[in-house]
Protein backbone atom coordinates (compact mmCIF):
# COMPACT_ATOMS: atom_id res chain seq x y z
CA UNK A 1 0.00 0.00 0.00
CA UNK A 2 1.14 3.55 -0.74
CA UNK A 3 0.53 4.75 2.81
CA UNK A 4 2.70 2.01 4.32
CA UNK A 5 5.48 2.83 1.87
CA UNK A 6 5.29 6.51 2.80
CA UNK A 7 5.45 5.68 6.53
CA UNK A 8 8.43 3.39 5.97
CA UNK A 9 10.31 6.09 4.05
CA UNK A 10 9.40 8.68 6.67
CA UNK A 11 10.76 6.48 9.47
CA UNK A 12 13.96 5.73 7.55
CA UNK A 13 14.45 9.41 6.81
CA UNK A 14 13.91 10.35 10.46
CA UNK A 15 16.41 7.74 11.64
CA UNK A 16 18.96 8.90 9.07
CA UNK A 17 18.60 12.54 10.10
CA UNK A 18 18.93 11.61 13.78
CA UNK A 19 22.04 9.54 13.08
CA UNK A 20 23.73 12.27 11.03
CA UNK A 21 22.86 14.87 13.65
CA UNK A 22 24.25 12.76 16.50
CA UNK A 23 27.53 11.96 14.71
CA UNK A 24 28.27 15.05 12.68
CA UNK A 25 27.32 17.85 15.04
CA UNK A 26 27.05 18.19 18.82
CA UNK A 27 23.64 19.18 20.11
CA UNK A 28 23.01 22.89 20.21
CA UNK A 29 23.31 24.55 23.58
CA UNK A 30 23.22 28.05 25.00
CA UNK A 31 26.35 30.11 24.62
CA UNK A 32 27.82 31.85 27.64
CA UNK A 33 30.33 34.63 27.78
CA UNK A 34 32.23 32.83 30.54
CA UNK A 35 32.47 29.40 28.82
CA UNK A 36 35.66 27.46 29.56
CA UNK A 37 37.31 24.21 28.57
CA UNK A 38 37.32 21.17 30.82
CA UNK A 39 40.95 21.77 31.79
CA UNK A 40 40.17 25.35 32.78
CA UNK A 41 37.25 24.14 34.87
CA UNK A 42 39.50 21.57 36.58
CA UNK A 43 41.98 24.31 37.50
CA UNK A 44 39.13 26.38 38.92
CA UNK A 45 37.92 23.42 40.97
CA UNK A 46 41.42 22.66 42.28
CA UNK A 47 41.71 26.22 43.54
CA UNK A 48 38.39 25.74 45.36
CA UNK A 49 39.30 22.29 46.74
CA UNK A 50 36.67 20.45 44.68
CA UNK A 51 36.63 17.88 41.87
CA UNK A 52 34.61 17.10 38.73
CA UNK A 53 32.01 15.05 40.58
CA UNK A 54 31.07 18.13 42.64
CA UNK A 55 30.15 20.34 39.70
CA UNK A 56 26.85 22.16 39.83
CA UNK A 57 24.43 22.27 36.88
CA UNK A 58 25.37 25.87 36.16
CA UNK A 59 29.08 25.01 36.11
CA UNK A 60 28.48 22.01 33.86
CA UNK A 61 26.66 24.25 31.41
CA UNK A 62 29.72 26.53 31.32
CA UNK A 63 32.03 23.75 30.04
CA UNK A 64 32.60 23.76 26.28
CA UNK A 65 31.78 20.61 24.35
CA UNK A 66 34.73 18.79 22.80
CA UNK A 67 35.04 19.46 19.08
CA UNK A 68 34.02 16.56 16.86
CA UNK A 69 32.18 13.39 17.88
CA UNK A 70 33.08 10.40 20.07
CA UNK A 71 34.55 8.47 17.14
CA UNK A 72 37.07 11.23 16.37
CA UNK A 73 38.01 11.51 20.06
CA UNK A 74 38.54 7.84 20.93
CA UNK A 75 42.16 8.47 21.89
CA UNK A 76 41.65 11.70 23.83
CA UNK A 77 41.74 11.45 27.61
CA UNK A 78 38.32 12.96 28.27
CA UNK A 79 35.40 13.84 26.07
CA UNK A 80 32.74 16.44 26.90
CA UNK A 81 29.36 15.86 25.25
CA UNK A 82 26.40 18.23 25.24
CA UNK A 83 22.96 16.66 24.86
CA UNK A 84 20.23 19.27 25.10
CA UNK A 85 20.73 20.98 28.45
CA UNK A 86 22.84 18.14 29.89
CA UNK A 87 26.63 17.86 29.93
CA UNK A 88 28.53 14.56 30.17
CA UNK A 89 32.24 13.99 30.83
CA UNK A 90 33.53 10.59 29.67
CA UNK A 91 36.93 8.97 30.18
CA UNK A 92 37.70 7.81 26.64
CA UNK A 93 40.70 5.40 27.14
CA UNK A 94 38.46 2.97 29.07
CA UNK A 95 35.73 3.04 26.43
CA UNK A 96 38.25 2.78 23.57
CA UNK A 97 39.88 -0.32 25.08
CA UNK A 98 36.49 -1.96 25.66
CA UNK A 99 35.28 -1.21 22.13
CA UNK A 100 38.52 -2.52 20.61
CA UNK A 101 38.54 -5.73 22.66
CA UNK A 102 34.84 -6.34 21.98
CA UNK A 103 35.35 -5.82 18.23
CA UNK A 104 38.30 -8.23 18.08
CA UNK A 105 36.67 -10.93 20.24
CA UNK A 106 33.29 -10.90 18.51
CA UNK A 107 34.49 -10.69 14.90
CA UNK A 108 37.78 -12.54 15.32
CA UNK A 109 36.68 -15.54 17.37
CA UNK A 110 32.89 -15.90 17.10
CA UNK A 111 32.40 -15.30 13.37
CA UNK A 112 34.18 -16.73 10.29
CA UNK A 113 35.80 -13.31 9.69
CA UNK A 114 38.81 -13.99 11.93
CA UNK A 115 39.38 -17.40 10.36
CA UNK A 116 39.10 -15.89 6.88
CA UNK A 117 41.48 -12.98 7.51
CA UNK A 118 44.15 -14.73 9.58
CA UNK A 119 43.73 -18.38 8.47
CA UNK A 120 43.73 -19.57 12.08
CA UNK A 121 46.70 -17.41 13.08
CA UNK A 122 44.67 -15.22 15.44
CA UNK A 123 43.29 -18.29 17.20
CA UNK A 124 46.78 -19.79 17.47
CA UNK A 125 48.25 -16.61 18.98
CA UNK A 126 45.44 -16.35 21.54
CA UNK A 127 45.77 -20.06 22.32
CA UNK A 128 49.53 -19.75 22.78
CA UNK A 129 49.03 -16.85 25.18
CA UNK A 130 46.50 -18.80 27.24
CA UNK A 131 48.77 -21.86 27.37
CA UNK A 132 51.98 -19.99 28.22
CA UNK A 133 50.38 -17.88 30.94
CA UNK A 134 48.56 -20.89 32.37
CA UNK A 135 45.19 -19.12 32.24
CA UNK A 136 43.59 -22.06 30.39
CA UNK A 137 45.88 -24.67 28.89
CA UNK A 138 43.06 -26.85 27.53
CA UNK A 139 41.32 -23.95 25.79
CA UNK A 140 44.68 -22.70 24.56
CA UNK A 141 45.44 -26.04 22.92
CA UNK A 142 41.93 -26.08 21.48
CA UNK A 143 42.47 -22.72 19.78
CA UNK A 144 45.91 -23.68 18.50
CA UNK A 145 44.95 -26.97 16.88
CA UNK A 146 41.31 -27.26 15.84
CA UNK A 147 40.54 -24.11 13.76
CA UNK A 148 43.51 -24.75 11.46
CA UNK A 149 42.63 -28.45 11.23
CA UNK A 150 39.10 -27.77 10.02
CA UNK A 151 40.36 -25.05 7.69
CA UNK A 152 42.47 -27.68 5.91
CA UNK A 153 39.64 -30.21 5.80
CA UNK A 154 36.86 -27.95 4.48
CA UNK A 155 36.70 -26.09 1.18
CA UNK A 156 35.07 -22.95 2.57
CA UNK A 157 36.01 -20.90 5.61
CA UNK A 158 32.37 -20.72 6.69
CA UNK A 159 32.03 -24.51 6.71
CA UNK A 160 35.32 -24.88 8.60
CA UNK A 161 34.23 -22.38 11.25
CA UNK A 162 30.79 -23.98 11.63
CA UNK A 163 32.37 -27.42 12.03
CA UNK A 164 34.80 -26.11 14.64
CA UNK A 165 31.96 -24.52 16.61
CA UNK A 166 29.75 -27.64 16.30
CA UNK A 167 32.35 -30.26 17.19
CA UNK A 168 34.86 -28.59 19.51
CA UNK A 169 33.89 -25.23 20.92
CA UNK A 170 30.17 -25.48 21.76
CA UNK A 171 30.22 -28.95 23.39
CA UNK A 172 33.07 -27.88 25.67
CA UNK A 173 32.52 -24.19 26.34
CA UNK A 174 28.82 -23.32 25.82
CA UNK A 175 28.24 -23.27 29.58
CA UNK A 176 31.25 -20.98 30.04
CA UNK A 177 29.86 -18.49 27.51
CA UNK A 178 26.46 -18.60 29.23
CA UNK A 179 28.09 -17.97 32.61
CA UNK A 180 30.02 -15.00 31.18
CA UNK A 181 26.76 -13.56 29.84
CA UNK A 182 25.17 -13.84 33.29
CA UNK A 183 28.19 -12.15 34.89
CA UNK A 184 27.97 -9.31 32.35
CA UNK A 185 24.32 -8.85 33.25
CA UNK A 186 25.19 -8.85 36.94
CA UNK A 187 27.83 -6.14 36.36
CA UNK A 188 25.32 -4.01 34.46
CA UNK A 189 22.71 -4.35 37.23
CA UNK A 190 25.36 -3.53 39.85
CA UNK A 191 26.47 -0.42 37.93
CA UNK A 192 22.91 0.82 37.51
CA UNK A 193 22.24 0.16 41.21
CA UNK A 194 25.34 2.10 42.27
CA UNK A 195 24.28 4.96 40.02
CA UNK A 196 20.76 4.80 41.47
CA UNK A 197 21.97 5.28 45.06
CA UNK A 198 24.07 8.27 43.97
CA UNK A 199 27.52 6.69 44.32
CA UNK A 200 28.15 7.93 40.76
CA UNK A 201 27.24 11.33 39.39
CA UNK A 202 24.98 11.59 36.35
CA UNK A 203 27.46 13.72 34.39
CA UNK A 204 30.21 11.05 34.60
CA UNK A 205 28.62 8.03 32.84
CA UNK A 206 31.82 6.16 31.91
CA UNK A 207 31.12 3.17 34.20
CA UNK A 208 27.52 2.85 33.01
CA UNK A 209 28.55 3.03 29.34
CA UNK A 210 31.30 0.47 30.01
CA UNK A 211 28.77 -1.87 31.63
CA UNK A 212 26.43 -1.49 28.66
CA UNK A 213 29.26 -2.23 26.22
CA UNK A 214 30.25 -5.34 28.19
CA UNK A 215 26.66 -6.55 28.34
CA UNK A 216 26.15 -6.05 24.59
CA UNK A 217 29.41 -7.91 23.90
CA UNK A 218 28.68 -10.94 26.07
CA UNK A 219 25.12 -11.18 24.73
CA UNK A 220 26.52 -11.16 21.20
CA UNK A 221 28.92 -13.97 22.18
CA UNK A 222 26.03 -15.97 23.61
CA UNK A 223 23.85 -15.24 20.58
CA UNK A 224 26.53 -16.27 18.07
CA UNK A 225 27.32 -19.40 20.06
CA UNK A 226 23.64 -20.34 20.02
CA UNK A 227 23.47 -19.54 16.30
CA UNK A 228 26.09 -22.21 15.53
CA UNK A 229 24.71 -24.77 17.96
CA UNK A 230 23.37 -27.95 16.38
CA UNK A 231 19.63 -28.51 16.49
CA UNK A 232 19.04 -31.71 18.47
CA UNK A 233 15.49 -33.09 18.13
CA UNK A 234 13.79 -33.70 21.44
CA UNK A 235 13.21 -37.39 22.16
CA UNK A 236 9.61 -38.21 22.99
CA UNK A 237 9.10 -38.56 26.74
CA UNK A 238 12.75 -38.07 27.52
CA UNK A 239 14.37 -35.79 30.05
CA UNK A 240 11.75 -33.03 30.04
CA UNK A 241 13.17 -31.68 26.78
CA UNK A 242 16.82 -31.80 27.86
CA UNK A 243 18.85 -33.85 25.35
CA UNK A 244 21.07 -36.48 26.94
CA UNK A 245 19.39 -36.00 30.33
CA UNK A 246 16.67 -38.70 30.22
CA UNK A 247 15.62 -40.10 33.57
CA UNK A 248 14.61 -43.71 34.05
CA UNK A 249 11.58 -44.68 36.12
CA UNK A 250 13.87 -45.93 38.88
CA UNK A 251 15.64 -42.53 38.98
CA UNK A 252 12.31 -40.72 39.30
CA UNK A 253 11.16 -43.06 42.09
CA UNK A 254 14.45 -42.57 43.97
CA UNK A 255 14.16 -38.82 43.78
CA UNK A 256 10.52 -38.85 44.89
CA UNK A 257 11.39 -41.10 47.85
CA UNK A 258 14.24 -38.78 48.83
CA UNK A 259 11.94 -35.76 48.62
CA UNK A 260 9.29 -37.55 50.72
CA UNK A 261 11.89 -38.43 53.38
CA UNK A 262 13.09 -34.82 53.52
CA UNK A 263 9.53 -33.56 53.96
CA UNK A 264 8.81 -36.10 56.72
CA UNK A 265 12.00 -35.16 58.53
CA UNK A 266 11.09 -31.47 58.25
CA UNK A 267 7.60 -32.15 59.69
CA UNK A 268 9.06 -34.13 62.61
CA UNK A 269 11.50 -31.31 63.34
CA UNK A 270 8.74 -28.69 63.30
CA UNK A 271 6.56 -30.85 65.56
CA UNK A 272 9.39 -31.29 68.04
CA UNK A 273 10.01 -27.53 68.16
CA UNK A 274 6.32 -26.81 68.89
CA UNK A 275 6.13 -29.31 71.77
Amino acid sequence: MKSSGFIRHLLLGTLLIALVTAIAAPAAHAQHGDEMTLEQMKMKLRDEGRNISQLTHAELDMIKATEGNMFTNLFNTEYVMKVGTSTFVMYMPTLTILISVAFIVVLGFFTPVGLFLFRGGLHAVAGGFLSITGLSKNFGENLQKHPKKYLKEEKSVRAAFAKYMHNDFIPEYKNNVTAIAFMGTAFLIFSIGIRGVKFMTAHEPTVIIAAILIEITVLMLLGLTTWYEKEIPEEEGGGAGIPGKQLSLADVERRLDALKNELEASVRTDTGLRQ
